[in-house]
């Protein structure tokens, strides 16, 4: 990837005010700055011809979204006076 002098894009981005400060202070031990590490993950992005890392959800959200979707078919009874209501919690088959 050829550069020529003076083709620069200027990119503005909005950034959590921490995540910035946070990444800074890696940035500095590291001898670089923020320019510097984005040029270089811009770059591995075209070498790579992807994101440089995997990205992927954590065991969490991937057992959140299973959860989700197991239950999204299961049917909802309205109960809607206080007999239903009694007699859904006395009836057995409900408990899980």
């Amino acid at each position: 990837m050829q550069m020529k002098e003076g083709s620069k894009k200027k990119l503005n981005i909005n950034i959590d005010r921490n995540l910035a400060d946070e990444t800074q202070s890696v940035l500095d031990e590291l001898g670089l700055n923020q320019t510097t590490a984005i040029v270089m993950y811009f770059k591995q992005i075209v070498s790579k011809g992807k994101i440089p890392f995997a990205i992927e959800l954590t065991d969490k959200q991937k057992a959140s979204r299973e959860l989700r979707k197991s239950i999204k078919d299961i049917p909802i009874e309205k109960l809607q006076t206080k007999k239903q209501i009694e007699e859904w919690v006395n009836d057995k088959s409900q408990d899980y």
